[in-house]
């Protein structure tokens, strides 16, 4: 047994050419789970960064939104489990071998 701790990673999302009420536009910005390790937790901030001009950014134009509810749908599609969304903050973690105990091998 590993003493490694899980590693936490924060996903900033882009909003610069994408619509971040749309859950497969947010998912395609977070990384399968199958590519970080088992109990990895992976949170994804409530606001996305748009790029933009001098006038966007003299306008407050800068930072958009991103529902709970989309960002939770994006976690779930990617493959994450144990999702949740208190507050700010949402969230999913990485599967691992005690998400699967439960699981029947029978077809």
């Amino acid at each position: 047994m590993s003493d490694a701790s899980p590693q936490e990673v924060t996903v900033r999302l882009d909003a610069t050419a994408a619509d971040v009420e749309v859950p497969a536009a947010v998912a395609q910005q977070i990384p399968e789970a199958s590519t970080l390790a088992a109990g990895t937790k992976v949170s994804v901030p409530p606001q996305a960064t748009r790029q933009g001009g001098v006038l966007r950014r003299m306008l407050g134009g800068t930072h958009v939104a991103v529902p709970a509810w989309a960002r939770c749908t994006a976690l779930l599609v990617r493959g994450y489990v144990r999702i949740g969304a208190a507050g700010d903050a949402a969230w999913g973690v990485v599967p691992g071998e005690e998400d699967h105990a439960g699981q029947s091998s029978q077809q």
